[in-house]
Formats: structure tokens, C-alpha cells, sequence
């Protein structure tokens, strides 16, 4: 059983709170925005590596896995923000003009 934020305040549970609560898809895709943004690139291994502790502590590790794998699914075909410059067996991502668009939209 997960308590709401307001009474994780009262029973001095606020970090189990904000650990276990996930965040909107949209700070997930910023971060791997604002990774390729900053390195140019990355594979899945380096995408992991940004996100998989930042996932709710409530989700097993390959529920954290799948979620990644959407995310990178969505902004690839759904949202056009990223690409893959690499192949299927070994992508390596890299981020679009939409992507960079929504990059400047942000930091306005």
C-alpha cells in the first residue's frame, strides 16, 4: 500500500513517497533529450543509465526496462524527437530538429 503525499508529510514518509511515485513521461523524455543534446549521441545501455534509477522504486527492474523501452519507442515514432543513426541490433540514438525544437521551447 503507497500513502498520498500529503499524508506521507504527516507520517514522515516523504522520500519512500517521492520514491515511489513516477513522474509524467515528459521529465523522462527531457532527460534523454537533454542527455543527446549534451553528448551528441547514445546507445540503450547509456539511456538505462540516465533513467533507470529515476524510475519508481515500485516498478521490478524489467517493468523499468519496458518503461524505458517505450519512451525511446514514443519519441522515435510517435513524437519524431529522436532517431536511430545506428541499427536495430545496436541503435545509437541521436535527437531530431523536432527534438531540438522542444529543447529551445523548454528553456524559454
Amino acid at each position: 500500500m503507497y500513502v498520498s503525499g500529503k499524508l506521507a508529510g504527516v507520517t514522515g514518509d516523504r522520500v519512500k513517497y517521492i520514491r515511489n511515485r513516477a513522474f509524467g513521461n515528459f521529465y523522462y523524455k527531457d532527460m534523454i533529450l537533454n542527455y543527446l543534446s549534451e553528448y551528441g549521441e547514445a546507445n540503450r545501455r547509456e539511456i538505462d543509465e540516465v533513467l533507470l534509477d529515476k524510475l519508481s522504486d515500485v516498478l521490478s527492474e524489467p517493468q523499468k526496462r519496458t518503461k524505458v523501452r517505450n519512451l525511446i519507442y514514443a519519441m522515435s515514432k510517435k513524437d519524431c524527437t529522436i532517431k536511430n543513426i545506428g541499427s536495430k541490433k545496436i541503435p545509437r540514438w541521436v535527437v531530431t530538429a523536432a527534438g531540438r525544437n522542444k529543447l529551445d521551447a523548454n528553456s524559454n
